[in-house]
């Protein structure tokens, strides 16, 4: 079956979490996301990151901000 990159996106997410990892690194999670759904994944991240280290790379500064305990800056 063929899936939109966002549902993809969605899919490999879950795949990643069925192992429940200690660590998970993302990279942009968002990129294919519409807005509802970016929405979604802020609640969902904020939600793993008591459990788990999250490693999240984005282009978007104001979700850094509103989610981040530490944020490293590369320029």
């Amino acid at each position: 079956a063929a899936y939109s990159r966002g549902m993809g996106q969605r899919l490999a997410l879950c795949r990643a979490l069925l192992h429940d990892p200690e660590l998970l690194v993302l990279d942009e999670p968002y990129a294919s996301l519409d807005e509802q759904g970016g929405a979604l994944l802020d609640r969902e991240l904020e939600e793993l990151s008591g459990s788990r280290t999250l490693v999240v790379s984005t282009h978007d500064p104001a979700r850094v901000e509103r989610l981040a305990t530490r944020k490293l800056a590369l320029v």
